[in-house]
């Protein structure tokens, strides 16, 4: 839904990236490695928690409830990705690495895995201002704030003072994203945010850039994008005032 303040931020984000891959909270090209998301599924495209991701010369990673992993602060270079999962046969990968990007990886492991059923949906208060809807999240268990929620955003935004706040890096790093906005391009730094909660609904490895939004009020904390939306089917009754999450 574009509403009326999102239009007023003149923030109409379309760099066409990754929304579901990702975890905990840092800014890419902020440390003086290179960072690899990955996530595991099974062959029915069941996401596989507690696989072990092995980077050859680095490390061994447990992946998360949402099948994702990620190394961070590695060199750049070429590397042997082998994923374990008991009950599954032993996945390897050759990876290139690159500087100055967020280097990502979907892993397939063959054999089906068991489908949970899905969760019950999620109704969440909206606020309004206008016509414009504003949803109460919160940030890596430590701090809410409102969204301004913005289906025409592809990405999360934060502004400067929400990510200071998580003591995030809020400048951009020597090769920052690129996202085009009503007003002509810009350049910001691209995080990846631990974990967003709007009522009982969450996802985690969340992309974001952070930038201060011309005209948003200051209570907001940023807009809620695609890179969270698109974890769910959404649907918001102005009747009931609530937004529902449903997977």
């Amino acid at each position: 839904m574009e509403t009326a303040l999102a239009r007023r931020t003149a923030l109409s984000l379309v760099a066409g990236l990754l929304a579901s891959m990702a975890c905990l909270a840092r800014g890419v090209g902020a440390e003086s490695g290179v960072t690899l998301v990955g996530k595991v599924m099974s062959s029915n495209e069941v996401s596989l928690e507690g696989a072990i991701a092995t980077l050859e010369g680095i490390g061994s990673l447990s992946t998360d409830a949402s099948g994702v992993f990620a190394f961070r602060d590695v060199s750049p270079g070429s590397y042997r990705l082998t994923v374990s999962k008991a009950g599954f046969p032993d996945e390897k990968r050759l990876l290139l690495l690159q500087a100055g990007r967020l280097n990502t990886v979907r892993i397939y492991v063959a054999g089906s895995a068991r489908v949970e059923p899905p969760p019950a949906p999620v109704g969440v208060p909206i606020v309004r201002r206008g016509s414009a809807i504003l949803v109460r999240g919160r940030l890596n268990e430590q701090m809410e704030t409102l969204f301004l929620v913005d289906t025409g955003a592809t990405l999360c935004v934060l502004t400067k003072a929400t990510a200071m706040h998580l003591g995030l890096p809020s400048s951009p790093p020597a090769d920052p994203v690129t996202v085009h906005t009503a007003s002509g391009p810009i350049e910001a730094p691209l995080i990846l945010v631990d974990l967003i909660q709007v009522g009982g609904a969450e996802a985690r490895g969340v992309e974001a850039i952070i930038h201060d939004v011309p005209g948003l009020p200051s209570d907001v904390g940023g807009l809620l994008g695609l890179s969270f939306l698109n974890h769910f089917t959404v649907e918001i009754d102005p009747v009931r005032g609530t937004m529902q999450l449903s997977r």
